[in-house]
């Protein structure tokens, strides 16, 4: 059964206090959601705007819900991955923000990270994360989608470079950068005394951006996953971290 969290989504009633990093990713207020749960969407009035379109730090997201999401090794597809999976690891979690305004939908993830991973060379891998959007209804797999009539739309970023790249897959080993790059982000990496480190994202796109595989949405349910690598535990590729199952994106919310 699915279950709904409310949101407050009428910003100018927001007053969130201010919390430290270590505070937040912590604070019992910033609610644990699970497979298929429901979140409704934070609408920000027209008329408010970030510093910059993906500002990481602005304090518009200081008055928004925040919600938090287990994320587990990633069930190995290629006996490579399989002898570097540690189905043992403990459960880390991915912090997020999501938004929209009658023009551009947000998402705004954080999550602790020791070290900052932005290169990739003999033995070193950039730290990234992913977001990913069925196409069609939660029936897609929410491992990359079940082949190309069940396919699913990706927007992925890693350290180092702050473009986003928006993707299409079918399955492992399918993925496909689009011709249509709507998808922009920027990032923050925090480093302060007392809190842990850690990585802020913002990606954003017009809602109405069109394209075969960019995913609609104008609909009132998105189903949404999320995807993260820790460049210190030597993830790449197939080797990361997922949250098991879709999430229930309600973008009809007001």
């Amino acid at each position: 059964m699915r279950r709904t969290i409310a949101t407050l989504t009428a910003f100018a009633m927001l007053s969130t206090p201010t919390l430290s990093a270590a505070q937040s990713m912590a604070e019992a207020n910033v609610k644990l959601i699970e497979a298929y749960d429901t979140v409704k969407v934070s609408t920000i009035p027209d008329g408010i705007y970030l510093r910059t379109v993906n500002d990481p730090d602005d304090i518009i997201w200081e008055r928004l819900p925040e919600y938090r999401v287990a994320m587990s090794p990633a069930p190995a597809v290629h006996e490579s991955v399989e002898l570097r999976v540690n189905y043992d690891a403990e459960v880390s979690y991915l912090n997020m923000t999501l938004a929209k305004t009658s023009e551009r939908f947000y998402v705004r993830l954080r999550w602790v990270d020791d070290t900052r991973d932005t290169a990739t060379a003999f033995d070193r891998f950039r730290d990234g994360v992913a977001v990913q959007f069925s196409l069609g209804d939660d029936d897609t797999s929410y491992m990359m989608g079940d082949g190309p009539d069940s396919a699913v739309n990706i927007w992925y970023w890693r350290s180092g470079e702050d473009a986003v790249q928006n993707l299409a897959a079918g399955g492992p080993g399918s993925t496909t950068i689009l011709e249509e790059q709507p998808v922009s982000g920027e990032s923050q990496y925090s480093v302060k005394d007392g809190d842990p480190n850690q990585w802020t994202v913002v990606m954003s796109r017009p809602i109405g951006a069109q394209g075969a595989h960019n995913v609609s949405l104008d609909r009132d349910m998105v189903p949404m996953a999320f995807a993260l690598w820790q460049g210190a535990e030597k993830q790449r590729d197939g080797l990361k971290s997922v949250s098991e199952g879709w999430i229930m994106l309600d973008m009809a919310s007001e």
